[in-house]
């Protein structure tokens, strides 16, 4: 097999161009030599626009999650607060005083208790 370096030197100048313009390059013999690597690069190809398509669905969901979280936090202080103000004693009093339970105005005593032997 002749070295690529000797067949470029052999070759006249500008029949590179002359190949390649004048469809040379498509011939059967050249088209079925290059078809793996064609292949290859296809195949490559195809690869990198699922990549893309899997990597966008990804952050699609991403940003749909990160919403929802936050619809959930939101949610979650709303109703934190909500129970923080419903259970102060003074709500308390107010929503018991129907029920006829009433708030006791009387400081608390402290009960001691003696141990029996």
């Amino acid at each position: 097999m002749p070295c690529p370096y000797r067949m470029r030197k052999n070759m006249k100048k500008g029949s590179f161009f002359n190949n390649y313009l004048g469809g040379d390059v498509f011939s059967k013999a050249t088209v079925i030599k290059q078809l793996p690597f064609v292949l290859y690069v296809v195949f490559l190809l195809m690869l990198y626009i699922t990549n893309t398509y899997v990597a966008e669905d990804i952050n699609r969901e991403v940003l749909t999650k990160t919403k929802l979280l936050e619809d959930r936090h939101v949610e979650y202080v709303y109703n934190k607060s909500e129970i923080t103000r419903m259970t102060k004693q003074s709500e308390l009093a107010k929503i018991l005083k129907n029920k006829g339970i009433k708030e006791s105005v009387e400081p608390l005593k402290k009960i001691n208790v003696k141990k029996v032997k």
